[in-house]
């Protein structure tokens, strides 16, 4: 089992955006999922009714596999998973829901370049890892460290902190936001859920980097959380290292 602390996942992120904007010509505004997913480890996307068999909305696997899911009509359809395929629940374009969508593309792209940038560790789990996506928020305490992982890479990748940065300024939000209230803070809300919009995610998924990033030196990360779970993963995995070193780089 791979374990990685939120440090390491952190360090893997910012070496694959650097490496992905590379391949990358023009400006930079936010990160399109579909386009790094297929630059940095060649997956494609296909769109399909699959919520109905595990609640899942994201499948993909390391190698060839075929998997049975049920239709809402009755029927059955088999779906073969071949290491370069992801397959999306198709009610995410329906409902226009592009945070949760871009998400879940995302989500699936971080199991893939897990698995290639560990190959051994998910190797021995077995030879057909079928990962399933249900769920942006992370539950703790954390119970699936596999899905944790791939949650915060899956942040990390979505939301590098030079955009949240340059979005929440440019909303009127840079020095900060103490409540994040429809009612209470309307005019505040409005400007989060206008960076969240132009960052390409959803307002869970863009309080949840807000979070991460509590303890830096941004101003504009303030929301409180309690990180008795982080701080549990590393003190009981203290010697978790990353192969990848920190990098550096700027969005244009």
């Amino acid at each position: 089992m791979l374990w990685l602390s939120r440090k390491d996942i952190e360090h893997i992120s910012r070496r694959l955006l650097r490496d992905y904007l590379k391949k990358v010509p023009q400006k930079v505004d936010h990160i399109d999922p579909a386009d790094f997913a297929e630059k940095m480890c060649g997956l494609q996307f296909t769109f399909a009714d699959i919520s109905e068999a595990h609640d899942a909305i994201g499948l993909t696997a390391t190698s060839g596999v075929i998997i049975t899911i049920p239709q809402r009509d009755g029927t059955k359809l088999d779906y073969e998973l071949d290491g370069k395929t992801a397959f999306i629940d198709q009610s995410l374009v329906a409902e226009n829901q592009i945070g949760r969508l871009n998400f879940t593309m995302m989500h699936e792209a971080a199991h893939q370049l897990f698995w290639m940038l560990y190959p051994e560790e998910y190797e021995a789990q077995t030879p057909r890892c079928v990962f399933r996506m249900t769920d942006e928020h992370t539950q703790y305490p954390v119970l699936d460290w596999e899905e944790w992982q791939t949650n915060v890479l899956t942040s990390f990748l979505l939301l590098p902190k030079e955009l949240v940065y340059r979005h929440m300024a440019n909303v009127g939000l840079k020095d900060g936001i103490s409540v994040l209230n429809r009612i209470y803070a309307r005019k505040d809300y409005e400007r989060f859920s206008e960076a969240a919009k132009r960052l390409g995610v959803s307002k869970t998924a863009l309080t949840m980097v807000r979070i991460r990033s509590r303890c830096s030196d941004q101003s504009c990360m303030v929301i409180a959380c309690s990180r008795s779970a982080c701080r549990s993963a590393k003190s009981r995995y203290p010697d978790t290292s990353c192969p990848i070193a920190r990098s550096s780089f700027s969005f244009r």
